[in-house]
């Protein structure tokens, strides 16, 4: 990892869901993980990013979480928080099939498909640009989802950017893997970075 400068982006969902796949009482703290990063692979995180989607209306606990991502360490993680809008969209079946609402069996209610908007666009962005920015040689990147490989193809094949994931290894798409210097798998790291439930 050639000057120790590194950048980390977070897909949060898809953290999320992988430390939920672990099946433990307690949480992933972000702080934690920033420090283990950065010990094991001795860099300085300049830049530190975390993206989501949320519903209209925020719960108070998720914007209190939200809130304190962007504490600066040594208090936190000091992620910049990037939180982009869900879209509910009624299911209706193929127009080959009759083409009318897709409801439950029993109680009559159509169903939704939420889905997260506008995540890889701007992580790919925020990405990008960082990269123009602040130089970094090292790529911390916990997120799986394919739809950036070519982004990151690019920081690798031309701009000498060392990439290290953090997931689980069944859980980062094959567009990705390739690129990859190591996988850090949250399951082997767990107790490292795992913050107790009060």
């Amino acid at each position: 990892m050639s000057d120790g400068r590194a950048a980390w982006f977070v897909d949060g969902s898809y953290l999320y869901n992988v430390w939920r796949n672990l099946h433990r009482a307690d949480r992933l703290d972000y702080l934690l993980l920033r420090r283990h990063l950065e010990d094991r692979f001795r860099v300085e995180i300049k830049d530190a990013y975390y993206f989501n989607s949320v519903p209209e209306l925020q719960t108070e606990s998720s914007h209190a979480f939200h809130e304190a991502l962007t504490y600066p360490p040594p208090i936190g993680p000091g992620l910049r928080v990037k939180l982009y809008w869900l879209q509910k969209r009624e299911m209706y079946w193929p127009s080959s099939w009759g083409g009318g609402p897709i409801v439950h069996p029993d109680t009559g209610q159509q169903f939704e498909l939420t889905q997260q908007k506008a995540v890889d666009v701007g992580l790919a962005f925020h990405l990008m640009r960082s990269h123009e920015h602040q130089q970094w040689r090292t790529l911390l990147l916990a997120a799986g989802d394919g739809d950036f490989h070519e982004v990151i193809q690019h920081l690798v094949e031309y701009r000498d950017v060392s990439v290290i994931l953090i997931g689980s290894m069944d859980s980062i798409s094959r567009e990705l893997r390739p690129y990859a210097q190591v996988v850090v798998e949250l399951d082997r790291i767990a107790e490292a970075v795992a913050r107790q439930v009060r």
